[in-house]
C-alpha cells in the first residue's frame, strides 16, 4: 500500500464524525486487489475513492444505530463493494451489519445479521 494513501483513509474514517475505525491491515488488502474494473467510481476516479465512498456511505448509514466499527471491505462485483462491521449501541449490546455499496453510490442490502 502506497504511504500517501493511509492518511486519505483515516482521515475519510474521521469524516463520520469520529465514529468509525478503520483497520489499515483490512484496507491495504482491499487496495491492492485492484478495484479497477468498471461502474461510475472508476471513471475519472480510482479504487480508493470507490472503496472510501462505500465505508463512508455504510458507515454513515450504520451509524444511525450506535457507533460503527468497520471490519472488512470486500469486492462483490465489478461495481460493487460489500462493508462488514459492528455497531455498539450502548450497554454492552454489539450488532454486526453488512452494506452492499454501488458504483453509482447507492446502498444496497443494508442490513443487522
Amino acid at each position: 500500500m502506497r504511504k500517501s494513501l493511509l492518511p486519505v483513509v483515516l482521515a475519510g474514517s474521521l469524516a463520520l464524525g469520529g465514529c468509525t475505525s478503520v483497520l489499515p491491515a483490512v484496507l491495504g488488502s482491499v487496495l491492492q486487489g485492484g478495484l479497477g474494473g468498471g461502474g461510475g467510481y472508476d471513471q475519472g476516479y480510482g479504487g480508493q475513492q470507490f472503496q472510501q465512498a462505500a465505508v463512508n456511505a455504510c458507515g454513515q448509514q450504520a451509524s444511525r444505530y450506535g457507533r460503527v466499527n468497520i471490519a472488512d471491505v470486500r469486492q462483490v462485483s465489478n461495481s460493487t463493494l460489500r462493508v462488514f462491521g459492528t455497531v455498539d449501541s450502548g450497554n454492552f449490546q454489539r450488532r454486526s451489519f453488512s452494506c452492499d455499496f454501488r458504483s453509482d453510490g447507492r446502498i444496497t442490502n443494508f442490513g443487522f445479521r
